[in-house]
């Protein structure tokens, strides 16, 4: 099977993954989703041990992109995905930077997170004036 998947001239997106795991259910239903928008994409899953034979629990959810036989990506673990508020549009646009799909979203949904502890320790540094510093 893996040789006519290489042959594949658009892409492949192979997800590993166990039932009981919540994270893994929620990818397997957004994948649903996206195949039905990229239908010219293979998107395959496969129980983990049954297509890797002792890979751990911990690494899952797994997916695998291949492009022209190619490996493209590799998103591995539970943190990659930012857990189970992973939106359908989040993971297109992870799958589109992998150029397994050309996706139609127009920016990454995913709002960069803004460190608000930092943002307020640079903003109560007090400014240093050169007055303070001049000697005497």
């Amino acid at each position: 099977i893996w040789r006519s998947l290489g042959d594949l001239r658009k892409g492949l997106c192979s997800r590993s993954y166990q039932s009981w795991i919540p994270l893994c259910a929620l990818i397997n239903q957004h994948f649903s989703g996206i195949a039905r928008k990229f239908s010219d994409v293979k998107f395959i899953k496969a129980i983990s041990t049954t297509c890797i034979p002792n890979y751990p629990d911990r690494n899952l959810p797994t997916i695998f992109v291949y492009l022209e036989g190619d490996i493209k990506a590799q998103f591995i673990g539970p943190l990659v995905f930012s857990g189970m508020n992973l939106t359908i549009d989040e993971l297109e646009w992870k799958l589109s930077e992998s150029e397994a799909i050309k996706t139609d979203l127009d920016e990454n949904p995913k709002k960069p997170i803004e460190d608000t502890l930092l943002s307020s320790v640079q903003c109560s540094i007090p400014t240093r004036r050169d007055s303070d510093f001049e000697d005497d």
